[in-house]
């Protein structure tokens, strides 16, 4: 049998509302560890999980969590005391005493345990957590998590998701703030590849590690695309995609009761994300758009692609739908009223495309 303490950090300044996050802090943990999970018991603020089997992979990925702390339980401080002179390295130690009515004081127990292994306690070195509860001793190693908040307290959102880099972490970001996801794909097969669509699903199943069971709808633009290129100034081609797939993500948000889409756009990045071209673009919904990249620079984006798992899938060589018949020179602060202008002659044909579009939209679930 294996344990682990779970410690949380927002949650415990969460007043009244602290029992509905743990609750789906523990829904969660539940989730992910299924059969393995022999016993789950809140401590208040933290959570001792027994499993049959080691969990610490899966643990690491339960938003919410700021630390794990793998534990071994004893019985009394001597015994404690004879584990620690066989652990292999110097350790930094922390004491917590939970429960008030032991005779000593978390000072008082670190002293007992500095007075026989002081040559193996260091303020540096690995970080070690002896806590005294329910009459027990709990010694473990501390592993440093994402914390945040656990996946699904902050209700649903709609990502708009891409090959790239960007999406993916815009997602992560956004689970980690307790957003529960369903994803929605925009594709251009045949003119784009079956491989690229594969690609989307490799990255929705490494983002199912956080999101506990996903839902990745596709639509295919590739008709819109190809009248917009025959009836649209080619400056402002990218502008209108973006504006088709605001549309096409309202409908199926409002379709699924979700009040926000998510996208990884970040200011300045590409011709389409300068503030004027935002603006016009986002005007195509009245939905909450959420944007948590920002401000991100693109090595900022990698690097948080690399820790949560993304970053080599995305790399991969591949094209999406707004790759295809990109102008060389994009407008760059697009005027609304000089959109609506074009829009106003073709408004009709493109409701129509966008139904057949969505009509004809696929889903796949991960589990």
């Amino acid at each position: 049998m294996h344990n682990y303490v779970l410690k949380t950090s927002e949650i415990v300044i969460k007043g009244k509302n602290r029992k509905f996050f743990e609750d789906i802090l523990r829904k969660n943990i539940q989730k992910k560890l299924k059969e393995n999970l022999i016993d789950i018991k809140n401590l208040g603020g933290e959570f001792l999980v027994k499993t049959e089997k080691g969990a610490l992979k899966d643990l690491k990925n339960i938003l919410g969590i700021s630390k794990i702390a793998k534990v071994s339980i004893f019985d009394n401080l001597d015994e404690v005391k004879e584990y620690l002179k066989k652990f292999p390295h110097k350790f930094k130690l922390k004491v917590k005493r939970a429960d008030k009515n032991y005779f000593l004081t978390s000072k008082e127990i670190y002293e007992k345990i500095f007075y026989d292994l002081k040559e193996k306690i260091a303020k540096r070195g690995r970080e070690l957590i002896l806590e005294y509860r329910d009459k027990k001793f709990y010694l473990g190693k501390i592993y440093k998590v994402f914390g945040g908040l656990p996946l699904g307290t902050s209700g649903e959102g709609l990502v708009l998701i891409s090959t790239g880099f960007d999406s993916p972490v815009a997602s992560f970001l956004m689970m980690k703030r307790g957003l529960k996801l369903i994803f929605l794909h925009f594709h251009s097969y045949p003119q784009t590849s079956m491989e690229n669509i594969e690609k989307i699903k490799r990255l929705i199943k490494i983002l199912n590690e956080y999101n506990l069971g996903s839902k990745l709808y596709l639509i295919n633009i590739l008709e819109i695309q190809r009248f917009y290129f025959q009836k649209v100034p080619s400056q402002y081609l990218v502008i209108f995609y973006r504006r088709t797939m605001f549309r096409l993500a309202t409908k199926l948000a409002k379709e699924l009761n979700i009040k926000a889409l998510i996208t990884g756009e970040n200011l300045g990045q590409v011709a389409s994300q300068t503030i004027e071209n935002l603006k016009v673009i986002e005007n195509a919904s009245d939905l909450l758009i959420l944007r948590p990249l920002i401000g991100f620079n693109k090595q900022e984006i990698i690097n948080l692609a690399n820790i949560i798992g993304t970053k080599k899938t995305s790399e991969l060589l591949g094209e999406d739908c707004c790759s295809l018949f990109v102008p060389k020179h994009p407008k760059i602060k697009a005027k609304l009223e000089e959109v609506f202008k074009i829009e106003e002659n073709i408004k009709a044909d493109i409701l129509k495309l966008e139904e057949l579009a969505y009509k004809n939209k696929e889903l796949q679930e991960f589990n």
